[in-house]
């Protein structure tokens, strides 16, 4: 009973309320994407582009549909990272994908020290 209502707080806890995501939003910065936000449209997801060439860093934050966070674009000279996540403000780093793991992983260590 007890893992029960853990599991249950866990989802609350990492659930986003509603349907109004804020990203950070910025196009072709030279810093992280941490000051300006944006609300996503119903359904659409956070995401940060980070591009490198020439010794260079540029970035890139704001909404996009699900099906955009799954291209991965190849520029000759230039390393392009494109990540996505779904809760308030989690693209402020190229470290977004941490937040979709953080529960499953949670929940996990819970089962392995209580169970």
């Amino acid at each position: 009973m007890n893992c029960l209502v853990v599991l249950v707080a866990g989802l609350i806890l990492s659930a986003s309320p509603g349907n109004a995501l804020q990203c950070y939003f910025c196009l072709g910065s030279t810093q992280r994407c941490v000051t300006n936000t944006v609300t996503c449209s119903a359904g659409e997801r956070c995401y940060l582009v980070t591009v490198e060439a020439a010794g260079a860093t540029g970035y890139s934050a704001g909404c996009f549909p699900p099906a955009a966070c799954n291209v991965q674009p190849t520029v000759p000279g230039a390393s392009v990272s494109v990540s996505c996540c779904d809760t308030d403000l989690c693209n402020a780093s190229d470290q977004v994908k941490l937040s979709l793991l953080l529960f499953p992983a949670l929940v996990s260590v819970w089962f392995a020290i209580f169970m």
